[in-house]
């Protein structure tokens, strides 16, 4: 499974105004960037790339460039929205208050929070929406 993410580089002055195709050049020749964008604010570049483990390699082929200045690491998270399919907003805010931190993990909630959890699950998405809940 790849992994996806952002770097924000901010270009070394002198390379921004005199050399920028030679930094346009250098990620592109990288083959997990994907794109480059320019930016304003602290940063200048955007570079989303995919990798097949981790990030931190294909940054390391780009830290040791002379042109980069600042550099920061984006990792997308996964977010999972068949998990909240079926719940009205409402629900979920009543969810929010009592579901744990960690998703799947009931660890710490009483045994009445843990069954009026399973009863909010089962009334929004029926009995089947219930399997895997450990009480």
């Amino acid at each position: 499974m790849a992994t996806t993410g952002y770097f924000m580089i901010t270009v070394e002055e002198e390379f921004y105004r005199n050399y920028y195709q030679n930094v346009l050049r250098d990620l592109k020749a990288v083959p997990e960037v994907d794109s480059i964008q320019r930016i304003s604010g602290t940063y200048n570049l955007l570079v989303k790339v995919t990798a097949p483990m981790r990030v931190i390699f294909v940054a390391n082929k780009i830290l040791p460039n002379k042109w980069v200045k600042h550099f920061c690491i984006l990792k997308v998270e996964p977010f999972k929205p068949h998990d909240y399919e079926g719940f009205t907003v409402d629900e979920l805010v009543r969810l929010r208050g009592l579901m744990p931190k960690s998703p799947g993990s009931y660890e710490g909630l009483t045994v009445e929070e843990r069954l009026r959890v399973k009863r909010l699950i089962h009334e929004s998405r029926g009995s089947h929406g219930t399997a895997g809940i450990s009480l």
